[in-house]
């Protein structure tokens, strides 16, 4: 091994402090880089050459060579900022972002983000970020296996989005209006005695229906009632409606009847779901004549709901409390529920006959419905009206009412009482008659049942909690973009609806990964595929809004680098000249 080998294992040192340097630099040029990720050289050994000597063989080194430049992806300090659409990500993951016209796509930890002119939200340099869009349909239907409004599962999933990844657009910027399925209320009834405020000896269990005049301006008196909850509910075209459910206790026994077959201690509640009478645009009866251009069915000669004593009742039943004042069970009658009427004809049953009364279908969700028909829609009067095809026009109208007692089997369990009128008794002279509630009550089937927070409680009647879906339409007014990566609009209707769902991506192999530059990363082979998801799930870290990843660059420990690296550089560069000394030595000596 001559000096000429010599000089080269102090070149091969220069080149790899000058690389360094390189790395150093690029550091320290992109400390202010929004989510920058810096970068380490490593040196190994580069080659050893075969040498002899008095002990024996050995090696002597030929320099140095760079071994590995690696990433340290640890996270950046966050700095807040005043725009809702900068996001920074608490943990592991990268956004995906998509270039325009192409099916390129990239990933970044920079979350400098906003909506363009067209709504879309990207990056400054055009990218489109990714994301899911929410579905806010609801399919609500019969018992037919499906669930939706809700769920019976008590597992939640973090995944609100659905569907394929796509660019991220506030295209909802109109809300067309939404027609209400599901109304709830939680209501603190009195268990005070002599709360039955209406009484029928003929029909008790029906006192509240038998007192309702829809042909009356008044169609149920202020002293009928013991408790009384409002909401507002929205039509097909948002138009809003009120819907009022009235409360009266039922005594168990007077001095002309006397109710049997509950346990010690229970109470009954009956309840009466209503609408204004005017506003109710039912029919029943009547004769299809034909179809107009969209299917829909024309009927002549149908009788309307209004004008009629009972226009404006939706629904009737009965709450059933156990002695620890926890709502166990419930009954639930509607307008021609189970009538047998052919496809295609309307139901004809008299609204002011008790027996048109009947136990009502369950929702998807385990939940009594009734029909609320505001447009007067052919074949939507009843849950048992069905078109000629067997399909059920109603669906599109009904309304799932929650009071705090849901069924998990979907269906009612079988009973005697075929109509609300198979729940009366008759008034008699001499011995009070009885009515078997055990036998006649058509009831939610037992044990699969699930009981929320409706509880009997002293005094007075009040309502403790009570929700509906539907809403007017509405005009986007902001938007808020939370932890879940959930991209909120709020309308001026009222309404904050989920709209997007932001799209996260991490990778088996981080070092893979490809610098493009731009604060921009791509997938390679080494990388490993992009492993997707959402924020907070899974190992993904959260979303904060109004805050940017800053570079993770430490700056001391980045001097410290250009000190040693500067003093090897400086070192090997001393060995040149020496080696170059010794040769010029050598040369002389030969002169």
């Amino acid at each position: 091994m001559g000096l000429s080998a010599s000089m080269w294992t102090s070149v091969s040192g220069l080149i790899a402090h000058g690389n360094k340097m390189n790395v150093v630099g690029n550091n320290l040029a992109n400390v202010s880089t929004i989510g920058f990720k810096s970068q380490r050289m490593d040196f190994n050994d580069y080659l050893y050459l075969g040498a002899g000597s008095a002990s024996g063989p050995t090696q002597i080194g030929a320099g140095v060579n760079t071994y590995a430049v690696l990433g340290d992806f640890s996270q950046g300090s966050f700095e807040s900022t005043n725009s809702g659409s900068d996001l920074a990500i608490d943990g592991n993951g990268y956004f995906k972002v998509r270039k325009p016209n192409s099916d390129e796509m990239y990933y970044t930890r920079a979350g400098d983000f906003y909506f363009d002119k067209d709504r879309q939200l990207i990056n400054p340099q055009g990218l489109r970020v990714q994301g899911w869009r929410v579905d806010n349909s609801t399919n609500l239907t019969f018992n037919r296996g499906a669930t939706s409004l809700g769920s019976l599962s008590s597992a939640e999933s973090s995944y609100v989005g659905s569907g394929t990844p796509t660019d991220i657009v506030l295209d909802m910027w109109n809300l067309p209006p939404k027609q209400t399925h599901s109304v709830s209320f939680t209501m603190g009834l009195s268990t005070d005695a002599g709360n039955d405020r209406t009484t029928n000896s003929e029909d008790p269990m029906a006192a509240l229906w038998s007192q309702w005049d829809g042909k009356s301006d008044t169609p149920l008196a202020s002293t009928a009632y013991t408790g009384k909850s409002d909401i507002d509910i929205y039509d097909q075209g948002g138009t809003k409606h009120t819907l009022s459910v009235y409360y009266d206790q039922v005594a168990l026994k007077s001095d002309d009847y006397e109710i049997k077959g509950l346990p010690s201690g229970y109470t009954v509640y009956e309840y009466l779901v209503t609408i204004p009478p005017s506003e109710d645009n039912r029919t029943f009866g009547g004769n299809i004549t034909g179809y107009d251009k969209d299917g829909n069915p024309l009927i002549e000669n149908a009788t309307s709901f209004a004008g009629t004593e009972k226009a404006g009742v939706l629904m009737t039943g009965h709450l059933i409390f156990n002695e620890s004042g926890q709502l166990v069970n419930q009954t639930a009658y509607t307008y021609g529920a189970t009538a047998n009427q052919a496809d295609g004809d309307p139901c004809a049953l008299d609204p002011n006959d008790m027996t048109s009364w009947q136990p009502t279908k369950m929702s998807s969700n385990g939940l009594p419905v009734f029909t609320a028909n505001f447009d007067g829609k052919p074949l939507a009067n009843s849950v048992s009206e069905k078109a000629a095809n067997g399909d059920s026009i109603a669906e599109d109208y009904i309304i799932e009412l929650d009071l705090g007692l849901r069924n998990t089997a979907n269906s009612w369990e079988p009973a005697t009482a075929t109509s609300l009128a198979d729940l009366t008794a008759k008034g008699q002279t001499g011995t009070p008659p009885a009515i078997d509630f055990s036998t006649k009550g058509a009831v939610m089937s037992s044990p699969n049942r699930e009981t929320n927070a409706s509880f009997l409680k002293q005094g007075k009647s009040v309502v403790q909690d009570s929700d509906a879906d539907g809403y007017s339409a509405g005009i986007l007014s902001t938007y808020q973009i939370d932890e879940n990566g959930i991209v909120y609009g709020s309308y001026d209707n009222g309404e904050t609806m989920a709209l997007w769902q932001l799209l996260l991506c991490d990778f088996d192999s981080p070092q893979g990964l490809y610098r493009e530059g731009g604060n921009l990363f791509s997938e390679t082979k080494k990388s490993g595929k992009a492993r997707q998801g959402v924020p907070n799930d899974a190992g993904f870290g959260s979303t904060t809004a109004y805050n940017i990843e800053q570079s993770n660059v430490d700056m001391t420990r980045e001097f410290v680098q250009m000190i040693t690296t500067q003093r090897g550089f400086q070192a090997n560069s001393k060995g040149i000249t020496t080696v170059d000394t010794m040769l010029e030595t050598v040369i002389s000596m030969k002169r």
